[in-house]
């Protein structure tokens, strides 16, 4: 299942055409992920004193992003989150386009759109799967995925100095399952996880994710989390440590198909996690996750730094029509997935 790419995939329709902005068109997407166990881990505070380990993978939901050299003699026409024009990076409202823009635009006039199957700062990696797809279209040859992975996630970390991890940039390059080992150097290890095809759909047919109707900012949720890091707050540092622990076990239950064992981690996961920070939950989800392991749900958590987002439970398929009631009644709308081997692509037109 997890067989992925080393490399971004690149299509040609017409050719001779150039790649990246020196061609007519191009369009790269990259899936948004689930991260299953060990988030929080990859952030640069606790993975440069313990190193970190994340398990998750690639789904079939992307972020996709158009760019077409432009007959104009200068600027940027940008379709984002609004349209507008723009004579140079810096003029640039998204600031993960601006940064990306600054350093891998080569200065040709550009129309630049993108859209996502699923809301912006809802938990799934969207902004580091756009990050991913706008350097892979804006690179000019296809890239080693790991290397992609990289330049989108120093976007964020070192252009933008948010908190936040690589372990979003990773998996949506990658795609498929993967354990990836953030080591004290600042080094990442991807290893590849071979989950049989069958499993693979069959966990995916037990995954059910809702969305809790919040959005929020991963940075701002995560700070209390950096805060305890850097102050070496020992229960911070013993649920980080615990949440790395479950890494491997849950590993190998999705591996051998054990999914009950997978719904129990995910709930442990989430325990842990509520711990790291007065803004990780709201009242209001946790009376929905209650009810929902009451009807038959066996655990879950919300996915990405909580505070709002997408709820992802394990229901045993007996029980999903119950869960989904429930849920309804709480407000929560759901979202159909299922994991893809896909990671980055890019064609060029």
């Amino acid at each position: 299942m997890s067989e992925g790419i080393g490399t971004v995939v690149e299509t040609r329709t017409e050719p001779g055409t150039g790649t990246g902005t020196s061609g007519g068109m191009w369009v790269s997407s990259a899936p948004l992920r689930v991260s299953l166990a060990g988030g929080g881990t990859d952030l640069p505070g606790y993975a440069a004193r313990f190193g970190g380990s994340v398990f998750g993978a690639g789904t079939d939901l992307r972020v996709t992003v158009v760019g077409r050299r432009a007959r104009r003699a200068t600027g940027i026409r940008v379709c984002l989150d609004s349209c507008g024009h723009a004579e140079s990076a810096e003029e640039l409202a998204n600031p993960f386009a601006r940064e990306a823009m600054r350093r891998h635009w080569d200065g040709t006039p550009l129309d630049l759109f993108s859209s996502g199957d699923v809301p912006g700062a809802t938990g799934m990696g969207s902004s580091a799967a756009f990050c991913v797809s706008l350097v892979a279209g804006l690179s000019g040859e296809p890239l080693d995925a790991r290397s992609l992975a990289w330049a989108a996630s120093d976007i964020e970390i070192e252009g933008l100095g948010r908190p936040v991890g690589r372990q979003d940039h990773y998996l949506s390059a990658l795609g498929g399952f993967r354990l990836l080992h953030f080591h004290r150097d600042g080094s990442v290890e991807v290893e590849d996880v071979d989950v049989p095809a069958e499993h693979a759909r069959g966990l995916g047919a037990e995954l059910l994710l809702f969305h809790t109707g919040t959005s929020r900012d991963a940075g701002s949720v995560l700070s209390d989390q950096a805060d305890g890091t850097e102050r070496g707050d020992r229960d911070t540092t013993r649920r980080l440590h615990e949440i790395k622990d479950l890494t491997a076990p849950l590993k190998e239950a999705v591996v051998q198909g054990r999914f009950g064992e997978v719904g129990r981690l995910l709930g442990r996961h989430w325990e842990l996690k509520r711990g790291l920070g007065a803004r990780v939950s709201l009242p209001r989800i946790d009376r929905a996750y209650d009810d929902a392991l009451a009807a038959g749900a066996t655990g879950g958590k919300l996915l990405g730094a909580g505070g709002g987002g997408f709820l992802l439970l394990h229901v045993p398929l007996a029980g999903q029509a119950r869960v989904r009631e429930v849920l309804a009644a709480h407000g929560m709308r759901e979202q159909p997935f299922a994991f893809d081997t896909r990671g980055a692509v890019l064609h060029t037109l």
